[in-house]
């Protein structure tokens, strides 16, 4: 594969991940440089010479001081297992293994007690010395037969993580809310109902900050039926984490019919535990209007991948309504 194809998947990628994340950024592109590993340290030797990684970044913090920067490197080499292990220890030199030749996504500045929570939410810890990265390994087949949208979301997965595991643990509570009008004031939420063959009977603005409940409140019907359903919203940008007992909380505090959760991987094996430890009767609906078809609460995943793809396509529009949605958490609230 030529490698100019690699550099212009993982901009890219990039690309659509800041797209996303800063919509009001007029030119999201100009925060994407090249760059070159070039230290024994970190990316090994062969033969008396050091090896590169080239790759892509972003730095952030032009665009937000809150957050850091996202790396993507192209990775040719095959290390040998000893080599592999002693320059990034033994969960990412396995992936490594795996993958041969690869792309590496990661991020920075994880404390060491953050390791076990980088692989429980599915990300490679990779330690250099004192340092530790969050990372996803991807063979550079697999990167390239996936649409720049998934990489995308592991991209705003990992920076989600960082900020709130690397940066003292500051709670990412802000962005997501953001996220949550972004979808709210850009009709696409709305948009997706109605291509669920829903009927909106009513659909709730964003809760204010601190307030109990399912982000987003909705009303629908199954497109021709009479019976109203409650559904709740709930949009989260990490792992299913604490969300694994609040939403089976939401469903019976509120008396919710379904929930549509919108994150990055399907809460569904999680949540069916939880609800089955509740006795509350629950089921996996691929579609929504597949809520009329039998009994039991309704859990709709809307994947993360698939709303960056939505937003690309509405991306006029989101410029046009951003500004309200982009005031501060306080204003909001």
């Amino acid at each position: 594969m030529a490698r100019s194809q690699i550099e212009d998947h993982i901009r890219r990628s990039i690309g659509r991940a800041l797209h996303v994340l800063y919509p009001t950024v007029s030119d999201t592109g100009a925060l994407i440089k090249p760059h070159v590993w070039r230290d024994r340290r970190y990316v090994g030797e062969s033969g008396g010479l050091v090896l590169a990684w080239k790759g892509m970044s972003a730095n952030l913090q032009r665009a937000d001081a809150r957050m850091r920067a996202v790396y993507v490197d192209f990775v040719p080499y095959a290390y040998g297992d000893t080599d592999a292990v002693a320059l990034f220890g033994n969960e990412f030199a396995e992936g490594l293994r795996g993958a041969g030749p690869s792309v590496v996504t990661f991020v920075l500045d994880f404390p060491h007690d953050a390791f076990d929570e980088i692989t429980r939410t599915g990300f490679v810890p990779r330690l250099i010395g004192r340092n530790l990265h969050a990372c996803v390994i991807t063979s550079v087949d697999d990167y390239l037969a996936a649409d720049p949208s998934v990489h995308a979301t592991q991209i705003i997965e990992l920076l989600m993580l960082q900020r709130a595991l690397a940066n003292q643990r500051r709670t990412v509570s802000g962005v997501e809310l953001r996220f949550q009008h972004l979808l709210y004031q850009s009709g696409l939420l709305a948009a997706y109902l109605l291509e669920q063959r829903m009927e909106i009977l009513s659909l709730a603005p964003p809760r204010r900050v601190g307030e109990f409940g399912h982000d987003i409140d909705a009303k629908v019907r199954v497109r021709g039926g009479t019976t109203d359903i409650r559904l709740g919203i709930e949009v989260y940008l990490q792992s299913l984490g604490y969300h694994r007992d609040t939403i089976p909380d939401y469903v019976s505090r509120f008396g919710l019919d379904a929930m549509m959760v919108v994150a990055p991987r399907d809460p569904w094996p999680e949540l069916a535990i939880k609800f089955e430890a509740r006795e509350m009767p629950a089921r996996r609906i691929v579609r929504l209007n597949d809520i009329s078809s039998a009994g039991g609460i309704g859990v709709h995943h809307l994947g993360l991948s698939d709303v960056i793809n939505r937003l690309g396509n509405v991306a006029e529009s989101i410029d046009a309504i951003w500004p309200a949605a982009q005031r501060s958490p306080s204003e909001i609230a």
